[in-house]
């Protein structure tokens, strides 16, 4: 990873690389959108996507704030699907914020989330573990409410020790509180992305249990895209993706999945996302 790293800062001198996969505080990241705009001046990225999961808030407010620091800003947005019993993550790409769909689709979003947090405090009364819904609303601020919410209260009430220890002992797979998130039809999940003018891209793909499957469904649906390059795509596996790219005549995405150091490390901008991706995206739009 520091080898890309050091790739990207010596080649990108001329503003050649970008950041399509970016997480901001107004889902479960932890930078700002004038923080993301700040940091991708500073990596000198050419262009960025805010593609945080089922709200578009940040996109557009960094959209605004692009042009002042030379950044181009592509609308984007992060949705679940479940595709043959596997979850899927479909990124949204040049969508209409204010289409009717995406508006009517954020908007259920946040109210399932919502009650979704309300059933996992829940269960974790019944564990012993006593907080309540309005702290976790609290440190959402406004975002749609996630797990890490839920597990940074857990760490700040001394419940565990890290945002880690809370997915292990609490929230994540098949553990007490792994409350299910609402998930929609891979079908109409592309056709919201395409009816408010976006492309559909598929987010991580090694990361999918039932990759193949849900890929070649996708294709039947419109599917635009892969992302190719990301932090879970070793050498081979990039070349591998970019193989089955070409293969169903797919265009190529890439980012770094920056949460803003949650993890350890801020990774805007640290893989070389081509910015020929994004003119190969402006074409077929066109």
């Amino acid at each position: 990873m520091l080898s890309a790293m050091n790739r990207n800062d010596d080649a990108n001198e001329n503003g050649s690389y970008i950041d399509l996969h970016i997480h901001s505080n107004y889902s479960d990241g932890l930078f700002s959108p004038q923080k993301i705009i700040e940091v991708a001046r500073e990596r000198r990225l050419k262009a960025i996507s805010i593609t945080d999961h089922d709200t578009v808030a940040a996109s557009a407010i960094a959209a605004e704030l692009g042009p002042q620091y030379g950044i181009e800003v592509i609308s984007g947005i992060e949705i679940s699907i479940t595709c043959k019993d596997c979850e899927v993550h479909l990124l949204g790409y040049f969508i209409d914020a204010q289409s009717g769909p995406i508006r009517q689709y954020t908007q259920m979003l946040m109210d399932s989330r919502e009650a979704r947090a309300r059933k996992i405090v829940n269960v974790l009364r019944r564990q012993g573990v006593d907080i309540s819904y309005e702290l976790v609303a609290d440190k959402a601020n406004g975002s749609p409410i996630g797990r890490p919410h839920i597990a940074e209260v857990l760490v700040e009430e001394g419940y565990v020790f890290s945002s880690y220890e809370a997915f292990q002992k609490y929230l994540g797979e098949d553990k007490p509180a792994d409350i299910p998130k609402l998930s929609i039809e891979p079908k109409k999940a592309v056709e919201m992305i395409k009816d408010a003018g976006g492309l559909a891209f598929i987010a991580h793909p090694a990361t999918i249990d039932c990759c193949e499957e849900a890929l070649k469904k996708l294709v039947s649906y419109g599917l635009d895209g892969l992302e190719t390059i990301h932090p879970k795509h070793n050498s081979d596996l990039q070349h591998y993706f970019r193989r089955v790219a070409k293969q169903y005549g797919l265009l190529e995405s890439g980012g770094s999945d920056c949460h803003g150091g949650r993890d350890g490390m801020v990774m805007l901008g640290a893989l070389p996302v081509p910015f020929a991706f994004l003119e190969r995206m402006k074409d077929r739009l066109n």
